[in-house]
């Protein structure tokens, strides 16, 4: 199961998604707030946002709770603080008086489970899921000094990328993923600074599997620009299409 959010910078609108193997389970949907959340996490098939004390400050405020599978609201309450998430259970923090109060949310309800304790000591106790599933791969940066033989390959097949932009590049399987970037000579017929393209790379026989452009005008570089899980490939491909790859079984 995949989630993500679409902006809209000149309307300043946000809206999610979710989507798994059989295809787009929802989309298009907004929670409330238009602009100032994001998604905080994904636990037990729940789907967590957060919210903003006021516009203008960064600190985190408010915890919406959607059902991944539905896209349906589950809950939403603006006074809690997202800590961490654990079992059929989220921690999270209330502003008091006397320091924040830490207490187990039910995360399907939103139902008070219990008071974990007070002050800011007590956040380092609470239990913590692991950090997102196993199998999943997200680029790495190529940093100059590399000297190893993945390396190399990733800088043969990037050698016509703007070099001072960044190069992410994953691997999986007998499948390597690069991401660069090319100037406007370089790209194919698109007029535009830059060109962020991926290739998919076949390690045995060293072709390009696959060569996509993600973005044809970029004026500054995106990190990020793709995970693997279970075998597949996901990016996004001109700002607004999601795109799944099977690289191999999973």
């Amino acid at each position: 199961m995949l989630v993500g959010e679409e902006r809209n910078i000149g309307s300043k609108a946000v809206s999610f998604f979710c989507a798994d193997s059989s295809g787009t389970l929802w989309k298009g949907k907004n929670f409330g707030e238009q602009w100032w959340t994001g998604i905080e996490t994904v636990h037990n098939g729940v789907l967590f946002l957060y919210g903003f004390a006021t516009p203008d400050l960064p600190g985190r405020k408010g915890i919406t709770a959607v059902d991944c599978a539905t896209g349906d609201l589950l809950w939403k309450n603006t006074g809690l603080t997202f800590i961490a998430a654990a079992g059929d259970g989220i921690y999270a923090s209330q502003e008091a008086l006397d320091g924040p109060v830490i207490t187990e949310i039910a995360h399907r309800t939103g139902a008070l489970v219990r008071e974990v304790g007070r002050g800011r000591n007590v956040m380092q106790r609470v239990s913590r899921a692991p950090d997102g599933p196993e199998d999943v791969q997200y680029p790495q940066v190529l940093s100059a000094d590399d000297v190893s033989p993945l390396a190399a390959l990733v800088r043969q097949f990037s050698a016509p990328a703007a070099t001072e932009w960044p190069v992410e590049y994953g691997e999986d399987g007998s499948y390597l993923v690069i991401v660069y970037h090319r100037g406007p000579g370089e790209a194919r017929g698109v007029n535009s600074p830059f060109a962020q393209v991926l290739d998919v790379v076949e390690r045995p026989s060293g072709t390009v599997a696959m060569h996509v452009t993600l973005d044809p005008s970029v004026s500054i570089p995106a990190s990020g620009s793709f995970l693997v899980h279970a075998g597949t490939l996901y990016f996004v491909r001109e700002r607004k299409t999601l795109t799944a790859v099977r690289l191999r079984k999973s």
